[in-house]
């Protein structure tokens, strides 16, 4: 099952460039996503509140162009299947005024949140999604993140109340929020980023403090996210 998903962007979703914000484009994404569930008959706040989640372990974006203001853009998205007894993988296409100007794909694991460990993904539910047999990427396996032994600069963060999302903990797209708080500001403001590939390693929930820590390592801009125990929640990692 292909799903399409139509998105008209709003000012605040640009930068002053007048681009898309990256973190517009993965909201588009996610939502394409979510509507997919919806189609399915696997609604996310009612899995939630009846016990499982799905959980985002991975996103892997590139981009080859960014659209601008005034532009129309879309998503496209579908499911592969299972990638694991656990787990599942969703692709991503976006388009920019009909064109494709990008592709994406992410990895999931359905979560008993009783019995607080991975669920096994049923045969039925899967073809709920009508799985396409369809990649983005020739490369199955995504890239991975070396984490940098030195930071040249970082900063505390407090998620506000409203970062956290219906599962009680920081919603995934915030962290893209707490990578741009960690870049020095050259960096910032270039908004020249095409790939971007976040590890989630575990969640942050309320009332925790946070710290983002930056390095620039062989031309990408790292951004590792650790909780107040030290322990490494997020790792994002951001190129041109």
């Amino acid at each position: 099952m292909f799903v399409d998903f139509s998105y008209a962007p709003l000012l605040e979703d640009f930068y002053d460039n007048g681009e898309l914000k990256l973190e517009t484009i993965l909201k588009i994404l996610e939502n394409s996503g979510n509507r997919h569930s919806d189609l399915a008959g696997d609604a996310i706040l009612a899995g939630s509140a009846g016990g499982t989640a799905w959980i985002l372990t991975d996103w892997y974006v590139e981009l080859d162009s960014c659209p601008k203001y005034g532009d129309t853009v879309s998503a496209k998205t579908w499911s592969q299947g299972a990638t694991s007894l656990f787990g599942t993988s969703r692709e991503f296409e976006f388009y920019c005024n009909g064109n494709l100007c990008g592709r994406g794909t992410t990895r999931w694991v359905l979560f008993d949140l009783n019995a607080n460990r991975p669920a096994k993904v049923t045969e039925d539910l899967l073809e709920k999604y009508g799985p396409e047999k369809k990649a983005v990427f020739a490369e199955s396996k995504l890239p991975k993140i070396t984490i940098p032994d030195e930071f040249s600069n970082e900063v505390s963060i407090v998620p506000r109340r409203n970062d956290i999302d219906f599962n009680h903990h920081v919603h995934n797209l915030v962290y893209v929020d707490y990578a741009m708080e960690a870049l020095p500001q050259d960096v910032y403001k270039a908004h020249s980023f095409k790939k971007i590939r976040i590890t989630y390693k575990a969640a942050v929930k309320a009332g925790e403090t946070i710290v983002a820590k930056y390095a620039n390592l062989d031309g990408s801009h790292i951004v590792c996210i650790y909780g107040t125990d030290g322990a490494l929640k997020t790792v994002i990692s951001l190129s041109d």
